[in-house]
């Protein structure tokens, strides 16, 4: 089935209602690098510099807060860089509804209008102009101050802010905040317009090869959100480095395991809106294949085993067996369908997204490094 026009362009990134009143320039014309480049500029650099001009401690400080250039450095870059790489599998996943014919052409108008619900959600300004109000909003709420505030940002405990905490606190953490709630919002967005689909009449084949009746692709489109979920662990682990031992490797493992766990539940948890349709297609696919099997082995059998055969035939030749064969693993794709479209490859994606950050922790632990040194040894 040809894709229609309407679905080629579908996007939950680019082209906002701002951009087409052209209050704000297009940021999808501009090139990635250059758009990390000047969030990094803006968000890291003058907190950089006020700090330098500090002096003293309050330079130190700042230089030594792993979790600030974690924040800036590391994990704005990625929630930028994602925009790109999570659109296009998202895109190409609403594009493979139709091209795989999981949607009849009777209920294709209706598909095509829960795809502009969806984009037109993306490209509502005032969406996008609450959020913004919904960023730097904790920036101007008067908060007392709290001992878990990076050093930097008071000239002393309790103190009044510095030049840099107060960049931190009016421009860059909004910066962030933005970028975090905007993903929110587009998530929200596309389980949205996974949940309109699932209720849409889909023609789910049970003997399919992906055994999830041809909604595999699925779970791999989910998979791309792990851009995200290694934004955020590495922003946690930074935080909690800054207030526990890096020894104790244990508890950061324990830590960034349970928010794998964390991931994996919500990142998946719109592929259970497919559950109903998909069990009923593997109910309506044991039966069905189980009949046929049944019909077409008896008369196997009679012909094969409780007969004489004739003269001339060959059972090496016959097509009965290449049937049978056909039929049998037909029958075995039916029975091992799955009602839940995620495979283990789409979930270790997630899983190590979040472990990530305890690479460079583990590489960091000078005990870490003699085992693997005596291990390369023994092997060499």
């Amino acid at each position: 089935m040809d894709v229609p026009a309407s679905l080629l362009d579908f996007s939950l990134v680019q082209e906002t209602s701002l951009d087409r009143r052209h209050r704000f320039p297009r940021l999808d014309r501009v090139s990635l690098p250059a758009r990390i480049a000047v969030l990094v500029l803006v968000s890291w650099l003058p907190l950089l510099v006020l700090s330098l001009l500090e002096g003293g401690q309050l330079a130190h400080a700042f230089l030594r807060n792993v979790a600030t250039h974690v924040e800036f450095l590391v994990s704005l870059p990625l929630l930028v860089a994602a925009d790109g790489y999570i659109d296009m599998r998202l895109a190409a996943a609403v594009r493979h509804f139709v091209i795989s014919e999981l949607i009849d052409a009777k209920h294709l108008p209706r598909y095509e209008a829960i795809a502009r619900d969806a984009t037109r959600g993306r490209r509502n300004g005032l969406i996008e102009a609450g959020l913004m109000v919904i960023a730097f909003a904790p920036s101007f709420v008067h908060v007392p101050y709290l001992p878990n505030r990076p050093a930097w940002l008071h000239a002393e405990p309790g103190g009044p802010l510095t030049l840099a905490g107060w960049w931190y606190l009016a421009v860059s953490m909004p910066i962030i905040r933005f970028l975090l709630l905007r993903w929110l919002w587009r998530a929200i967005l596309w389980a949205m317009f996974l949940f309109k689909v699932s209720r849409l009449p889909l023609a789910f084949v049970p003997t399919h090869p992906d055994a999830t009746g041809g909604l595999g692709f699925l779970g791999t489109s989910q998979a791309s959100f792990s851009v995200i979920v290694l934004a955020l662990s590495a922003t946690l682990t930074a935080q909690r480095l800054v207030h526990a031992s890096s020894a104790n490797l244990s508890g950061y493992a324990l830590h960034l395991f349970a928010f794998a766990l964390i991931c994996l539940v919500v990142v998946f948890s719109p592929m259970m809106f497919f559950f109903r349709q998909l069990l009923m297609a593997k109910r309506r696919g044991d039966h069905a294949y189980s009949g046929v099997a049944s019909w077409h082995s008896r008369r196997f059998e009679q012909r094969w085993f409780h007969h004489e055969i004739p003269k001339g035939l060959e059972p090496l030749g016959a097509p009965e067996f290449s049937s049978q064969t056909d039929l049998n693993t037909s029958f075995t794709a039916a029975r091992d369908m799955r009602w839940f479209p995620v495979d283990i490859r789409a979930a270790l994606a997630v899983v190590a997204a979040a472990m990530a950050p305890m690479v460079p922790l583990l590489l960091a632990d000078r005990r870490f490094l003699e085992v693997v040194l005596a291990l390369g040894k023994s092997v060499l």
